[in-house]
């Protein structure tokens, strides 16, 4: 069965710091897979709140994942120093791609490289929502901005 490959926006908008702890390493003392969809969605979180949203209210709409996709390529241990790049892609009528890249700070070695896809969700109408073209042009407008850096222990 062939690996799955993962590729990231070339330009990243955001960045967040996760240092490793204790409870997120398994029983082989290294960074456990499901600690690492904790952090991932951490960082989409932290993404949106940069830009003044909340999954549940981005101008009246929510968003919902609708898939999430990691490729690992090396392992993280307890008090690693990770960055968390994030990036916007594959816009599609109803939602995007939302790309990271998970750095070892110290090794400057990739841990993994994910790709979450997200949908806007109408949760009145119990159904998926265009994206609003204020959130395009907003995304639109964070090439020229500076790149927000998060801090999470």
């Amino acid at each position: 069965m062939p690996r799955v490959k993962v590729s990231v926006p070339e330009q990243f908008l955001f960045s967040m710091e996760h240092t490793v702890g204790i409870s997120d390493v398994n029983y082989a003392k290294h960074l456990d897979s499901v600690a690492m969809v904790h952090i991932l969605h951490e960082a989409r979180l932290q993404f949106l709140a940069s830009l003044g949203f909340t999954e549940a209210n981005l101008y009246g709409l929510g968003m919902v994942v609708t898939d999430l996709v990691i490729d690992y390529r090396s392992e993280s241990f307890a008090d690693d120093h990770l960055i968390i790049d994030v990036g916007v892609g594959q816009f599609n009528r109803y939602g995007f791609d939302i790309g990271m890249q998970v750095t070892n700070s110290a090794l400057e070695t990739v841990v993994c490289k994910a790709k979450i896809g997200v949908v806007f969700f109408d949760f009145d109408k119990h159904q998926m929502a265009p994206i609003p073209l204020a959130f395009k042009n907003r995304l639109g407008h964070l090439d020229t901005e500076r790149v927000q850096e998060v801090q999470v222990a």
